[in-house]
């Protein structure tokens, strides 16, 4: 069976097979009968704004809507109705998701429940950050993915050494594209008030208008609100171009937040991999050459593809499905050696508790609420996933998904678990 993969951003969820780009659709919903979703919802989202919905990845949960529907009564119905949609365009194919790094454990939980009842085969589920992390070849000891959605900015920080390891994601930023589109668009609208006295807010289809053009420019490299914006209105047409002042003023919170974070997660000399969303940030990168030490590598649009193929291989070879994928083998320091000792030297084959080993397999089946136990794909290590307790690892609190190694002891709440390899 071939492989599709899917990047799960909402400002552009991209759904490839093979090197083929299949499609390139917003998170956008339009609670119509029968509801819209993707880029149909999006050419209508100015035009019917009570309509519309663009929440359902960011706040990604079961509780009731606003506006709930009959066939829509939470954002995770919507964004099964994408994903169903995504689904009839790849009808063959086991999927690798690439998954928004503010998931948490209960977000992936419920994304593997919507894509089974969407009759979607997930191969694996995967952090972008990591994957990217394996092309980087980068000698830093923390490497950090910058991405942008429609509603957050977030970060992700990936530890290096023999493994990449994601170590944490945070949201450098609570607002993304959505909040600079509008300032954008109020500069613009302002802009021609002040030269031809024709405010397009005032009018939905011109609104619509502006707000397309400024979410989808042709440039996509270019800053957010670069270039010429072209309006038609009753035979009319209206021009405006926003000075770069307008597009640094749009960003003038966000971009010292991001700057912050940065900082902050770099911990001395890191190296920063801004995805091609991110770059269009409005003064990001000039304000990022001002950090000592700090490295940056400009991502293409097809950075992520470019990872993904390189792995797909190894899924492909892996029969095991609904993977979770938070580290890989890292190409820059990996030795036949090293290999050799993550796949038999490490290995976990028991736990033991209470002076009693049960095969690591059968345990595993049995603690989904309190913790989880995931066999990493690439490197035949067992990972450890914090779930409602309280987890710490060799004395250490733990709080993203990490590797375990033969000899590592974990107290999650009350309980001691001794993980061993038996020859």
């Amino acid at each position: 069976m071939t492989l599709a993969f899917l990047e799960l951003n909402d400002l552009e969820l991209r759904l490839w097979q093979g090197d083929h780009l299949v499609v390139s659709e917003p998170g956008w919903a339009l609670l119509t009968e029968p509801p819209k979703v993707g880029q149909q919802a999006l050419d209508e989202a100015r035009l019917q704004p009570r309509l519309a919905n663009c929440q359902f990845w960011q706040a990604f949960s079961t509780d009731p809507m606003p506006g709930a529907t009959p066939v829509a009564r939470h954002h995770a119905d919507l964004a099964y109705l994408q994903l169903t949609a995504l689904k009839h365009l790849a009808p063959s194919s086991d999927f690798v998701i690439g998954v928004p790094g503010h998931f948490e454990r209960a977000d992936l939980s419920l994304l593997l429940g919507l894509t089974d009842a969407a009759s979607i085969p997930v191969k694996a589920l995967i952090d972008p950050g990591v994957l990217l992390a394996s092309k980087a070849l980068s000698t830093t000891p923390n490497l950090l993915y910058l991405d942008v959605g429609l509603h957050a900015v977030t970060l992700t920080t990936v530890r290096q050494g023999a493994q990449l390891q994601r170590s944490s994601c945070l949201m450098a930023h609570n607002a993304g594209y959505l909040n600079l589109i509008d300032r954008l668009a109020n500069y613009a609208a302002s802009a021609l008030v002040r030269k031809s006295r024709f405010d397009p807010l005032q009018h939905a289809s011109t609104e619509q208008q502006l707000f397309q053009q400024l979410l989808q420019p042709n440039q996509p490299l270019a800053s957010l609100g670069q270039g010429l914006i072209s309006l038609h209105h009753e035979g009319v047409q209206y021009d405006v171009q926003l000075p770069e002042t307008d597009l640094r003023a749009a960003a003038a919170e966000l971009v010292p937040d991001v700057v912050k974070a940065i900082q902050a997660a770099s911990n001395g000399t890191a190296e920063v991999l801004l995805s091609h969303r991110a770059q269009r940030l409005p003064g990001l990168i000039d304000s990022l050459s001002l950090i000592p030490g700090l490295v940056t590598q400009r991502l293409t649009s097809a950075s992520l593809l470019e990872a993904f193929t390189a792995l797909a291989p190894e899924l492909t070879a892996n029969s095991t499905h609904n993977q979770l994928i938070y580290s890989l083998a890292n190409p820059a320091q990996a030795t036949a050696t090293a290999t050799e000792q993550l796949s038999t030297g490490h290995s976990i084959t028991h736990i033991v508790q209470q002076g009693i080993a049960v095969e690591i397999k059968a345990f595993s089946e049995t603690t989904a609420d309190d913790f989880g136990l995931i066999l990493d794909a690439v490197t035949g290590q067992w990972q450890l996933v914090p779930g409602n307790l309280s987890i710490a690892l060799n004395g250490q609190s733990v709080t993203e998904p990490c590797l375990l190694k033969a000899g590592d002891a974990i107290l999650a709440g009350n309980q001691t678990f001794l993980f061993i390899q038996v020859r």
